[in-house]
């Protein structure tokens, strides 16, 4: 014996999800194993190995695919299916081996997490966040007072002016105040997120304009 096939397979079969990538390995490992029992004593390989393993989650179109793979590798000569059996020609069991040993080893792609795109106001840091990208707005300013009452009701309702101005310590600077505030915070966002214009202007009232996935 080349490698403790029984081994490997049994931890082919527990340790994987045969789908995909690891129902080709299960494939190839099934294919290894006839070309090992065809081998003879002098360890000359048949010119033909008659292979029949149904594999879960690899139809017979994923299993001619996969032998179409091993020709291009030149790993065997060639194959057809005839009667319920695939006829592999030429195998090269070292080969077949080292690829089955490639494939086993090789290691798995990383899952890219979904990106979160909710945005969320920390009142007590100040802190606007979003997907792990960070926008700070000072304490007690106007920004933050604006801030405070446009994430407190749901996107899309529209605020009054005069509610905001209510707030406490609001700085009751100029009568544009409000106004001027929302523009810097959009100037923020933008910079900092990557959502333009977040909060909208409309007849002395602000409302949020973003929706989230």
């Amino acid at each position: 014996m080349v490698i403790g096939y029984e081994l490997v397979f049994v931890q082919v079969l527990e340790n994987m999800n045969m789908k995909n990538e690891n129902a080709k390995l299960v494939f190839i490992y099934s294919l290894l194993g006839s070309v090992e029992s065809y081998t003879d004593v002098t360890h000359k390989v048949p010119a033909k190995v008659y292979f029949n393993f149904p594999v879960p989650d690899l139809d017979i179109g994923g299993q001619k695919a996969v032998l179409t793979e091993l020709k291009k590798k030149k790993i065997i000569a060639g194959f057809k299916f005839d009667d319920g059996d695939f006829i592999v020609t030429k195998p090269s069991r070292s080969m077949l081996q080292d690829y089955f040993l490639r494939l086993k080893d090789k290691p798995a792609p990383k899952l890219e997490k979904p990106i979160d795109t909710r945005i969320r106001f920390d009142e007590k840091t100040g802190i606007i966040c979003m997907g792990g990208k960070l926008c700070e707005i000072p304490i007690n300013t106007n920004q933050y007072f604006l801030c405070k009452a446009i994430f407190a009701v749901p996107f899309g309702t529209l605020i009054q002016e005069i509610d905001i101005l209510d707030l406490m310590d609001w700085a009751k600077d100029s009568k544009d105040s409000v106004y001027d505030a929302m523009r810097e915070v959009n100037r923020k966002i933008k910079q900092k997120l990557g959502i333009d214009k977040f909060m909208k202007w409309k007849v002395r009232r602000i409302f949020v304009d973003y929706k989230t996935g």
